[in-house]
């Protein structure tokens, strides 16, 4: 009689036993992705966040929050994101002076360098020098003359501190042999804005093209090995004659290291769709911003080679934020 019981409360222990198990894990996404964008509203990091979301949110059938957390030359974005749940619904429009320069630049971070998953490479930008319209000098040369012979008395405007625009400035005073005095800003626009109104001398970046295609800034040259498609009567910095002068700026989608890989796949798949919509590749070339794609491991292996390559120059270049 007792056994009876027993197989009997076992029996229906068993069959109470699915009830009991959790439910499966939905599929991702459930809910919205916040896209953390860690510079001011006007940036090449924001312009390519809001540019790419429509498509990407048809893609994974959710919408997109673009967050913009600005401060730190990207770092203050970066540790937002970097301390985010690994989940899938948090990812970082990273770039190479978050990525690349600022672990070599900054004496403390807020995020380790090597915590994020990388998603895709979305460029390669080969950055602009800019004058006020007003400017004197209608030539790099020119503009170097004058850095020489009033040491810091010309002043350049970065997007802030470890930016790419930063360390390229740094690297065409250490290869000319000038110096001006740095005035960091909390992003691109407010630094393009600063520049147009004359209040600064200099600013390289990535966003200045449609400012100097509608005549309100001057482009002296572009810092990358060879003339941009975009601008093709530009010299590079080198042609205007500081011999060996090469920089390039990249941006990407990264995530909190430890994202579901799945995640990981379709987020991949959804950012290189958005990449090549033309719409999408047709204003990224009235903005003078050459996209790529690619695989997740492509951008793992490019961003550790960018990271070694960085650390002599931005070395060399004396540049120290502490």
């Amino acid at each position: 009689m007792i056994a009876r019981r027993l197989l009997t409360l076992l029996g229906a222990g068993l069959l109470a036993a699915p009830l009991l198990a959790p439910a499966a894990q939905a599929a991702w996404p459930e809910r919205p992705v916040t896209v953390v964008v860690p510079y001011p509203p006007g940036g090449n990091n924001d312009i390519l966040a809001r540019l790419l979301a429509p498509i990407v949110e048809r893609q994974i059938g959710q919408s997109l929050v673009i967050d913009n957390r600005g401060g730190g030359g990207g770092t203050v974005g970066a540790g937002v994101a970097s301390r985010a749940a690994a989940d899938g619904y948090t990812v970082l429009f990273a770039d190479i002076g978050i990525l690349a320069i600022a672990p070599h630049l900054f004496a403390r971070l807020p995020f380790d360098p090597d915590g994020f998953a990388p998603i895709l490479r979305l460029t390669e930008v080969s950055l602009l020098v800019g004058v006020p319209r007003e400017s004197p000098h209608q030539t790099l040369a020119s503009l170097l003359d004058a850095a020489r012979a009033r040491p810091n008395a010309l002043t350049f405007a970065t997007p802030g501190n470890g930016t790419a625009g930063h360390l390229a400035t740094q690297m065409l005073m250490s290869l000319a042999n000038v110096q001006m005095t740095h005035v960091p800003y909390r992003g691109s626009a407010p630094a393009q804005t600063d520049l147009t109104a004359g209040h600064v001398n200099l600013l390289i970046d990535g966003t200045l093209l449609p400012a100097v295609t509608q005549g309100q800034l001057r482009a002296l040259a572009v810092t990358g090995p060879s003339r941009s498609p975009f601008t093709p009567d530009l010299p590079t910095v080198a042609e205007a004659g500081v011999a060996n002068y090469n920089f390039l700026s990249w941006h990407g989608v990264v995530a909190p290291r430890g994202t579901p890989a799945e995640a990981i796949r379709r987020l991949n798949a959804a950012y290189n769709a958005a990449v090549a919509d033309p719409g999408v590749q047709a204003r990224a070339r009235q903005l003078g911003l050459p996209l790529k794609g690619g695989t997740s491991e492509e951008f793992a292996a490019f961003i550790a080679a960018e990271r070694a390559k960085m650390g002599p120059l931005v070395r060399d270049s004396g540049a120290r934020v502490e």
